[in-house]
Parts: structure tokens; C-alpha cells; sequence
């Protein structure tokens, strides 16, 4: 009896522990992507779990149909990171853009060391880590854990081309939008670059683990880019 009761308490324990890391579980998302109010192709978002014991956090845009015969642009992102006693660490950030002004952006981290090397337009460059510091694409997953954990106040330290950034995204209230699976409420967030110059909003909803199910992106010439959630799995 003696050890029933130990073992029901050391479960009890794990569950409780388990519900407080709020880390979102694997998935795999779809989206609609538009540009300048146009649909022009559609993006797929996934967070996966290697048997190796890192994570994968992935997106690939691309166009498709008839503009796809004009334009056929691909981005892929990739974060692969580990998680330690609640402590998410990046190891490596990929970033290429094709079809149109082509980029590659890699970062590998090296936490040993304490920096990252940031190899961007063909320039390498070394970066300086403090604990805490993210990848421009792995924060994103990292919002979604902080605001299932109930958090409202957001600021990420971010390696990005040889620098480090300050991302705060600023919370602007509450809205229900349209998406692919009908209509969502979602509490949204905007990012601004340093210069004011460029926006991200994020519509993130409550019920799907605050999975940011609209994206939109305004350039400092006014064009808008969107993302807007079709499907989803695992949430």
C-alpha cells in the first residue's frame, strides 16, 4: 500500500508539472497567404519532436495556381531547438528565400562558448549569447507558451543578421476574426522593427493553444502580407 501510494503521488507530481510548462504540443498548421489582397499561394507551420530528443519549429511559404506560373517563390524557416528543465535553447536557425531576391540566413549556436555564428548574404559574423536569447522564427513559439501561461507583458531577446534585437510585441485587445475553420477569438499583438518602418500582427487564439492563426506583415512602402489559418492537427 505503502508504495501505491507513493507511486500515485510521484504521478500526480509529473501531471502537475505538465500542466505548468504550458509548452505547446506537436502539430501541423495550414495557411492561406495573400498579398496585397490577393491570394497568391499558401504556408505550412509545424512543431515536431525528433527521436533524438531536439524539436523542429518549421514554416515553407510558397505560391501556387495561376500566379504561381509567374512567380514561383518559396521560403522556407527552420528552428531546431532543445528543452532542459523547462529552458528552451536554439542550436540552429535556417532562413533561404527563393525565386525572388534569393537569401539564405543561417545561425548555429553554440552555448558552450556562449555565441553564435551568423553566416547572412555571404558575411559571417559572431554573436555574443545571454540566456534567454532566440531566433527570429523560435520566439514565435515561444509567445504561444508564454501566453497559455497567462502572461501579457512580452519582450524576446533575438539573434538576428550578426546582431542581437529586442523584440516587443505590444498587446492591442481583443478580436473575433474569420479564418478557415470558422470564427476565432484571439487576443492580438503587434511587433514594430527598431525604425517604425515595418509591422507584424499577430491574432492569436486562446482555443487552438494561442496559435497565431491570422499573420500579417505591412512593409515600410505600405505592402501588406497576410497569413490566414485553413487547418489544423494537434491542437
Amino acid at each position: 500500500m505503502r508504495y501505491y501510494f507513493i507511486g500515485l503521488v510521484l504521478l500526480l507530481c509529473n501531471n502537475t508539472l505538465y500542466a505548468q510548462d504550458f509548452f505547446p504540443p506537436p502539430f501541423s498548421a495550414t495557411y492561406k497567404f495573400y498579398a496585397k489582397g490577393l491570394p497568391v499561394g499558401q504556408a505550412t507551420r509545424t512543431l515536431s519532436h525528433r527521436k533524438d530528443g531536439k524539436w523542429v519549429f518549421k514554416t515553407v511559404a510558397k505560391t501556387t495556381g495561376f500566379i504561381a506560373f509567374f512567380k514561383k517563390i518559396r521560403i522556407e524557416e527552420r528552428s531546431i531547438f532543445t528543452r532542459e528543465n523547462g529552458k528552451i535553447r536554439p542550436l540552429e536557425y535556417f532562413y533561404q528565400q527563393k525565386g525572388i531576391k534569393p537569401r539564405i540566413n543561417r545561425l548555429s549556436f553554440d552555448w558552450t562558448r556562449k555565441q553564435a555564428r551568423n553566416v547572412f548574404n555571404k558575411q559571417t559574423k559572431i554573436i555574443a549569447l545571454k540566456r534567454g536569447t532566440l531566433d527570429r522564427l523560435l520566439y514565435q513559439v515561444v509567445l504561444m507558451q508564454e501566453l497559455q501561461q497567462g502572461k501579457r507583458q512580452l519582450s524576446y531577446r533575438v539573434a538576428d543578421k550578426g546582431k542581437i534585437k529586442i523584440y516587443v510585441p505590444s498587446l492591442k485587445g481583443n478580436e473575433r476574426i474569420e479564418t478557415g475553420i470558422g470564427e476565432l477569438n484571439t487576443i492580438k499583438y503587434e511587433r514594430r522593427s527598431s525604425n517604425s518602418k515595418r509591422r507584424t500582427i499577430f491574432w492569436c487564439a486562446p482555443a487552438l493553444h494561442y496559435l497565431p492563426v491570422q499573420v500579417e506583415h505591412i512593409e515600410k512602402n505600405g505592402d501588406v502580407f497576410r497569413m490566414v489559418l485553413q487547418s489544423v492537427k494537434g491542437l
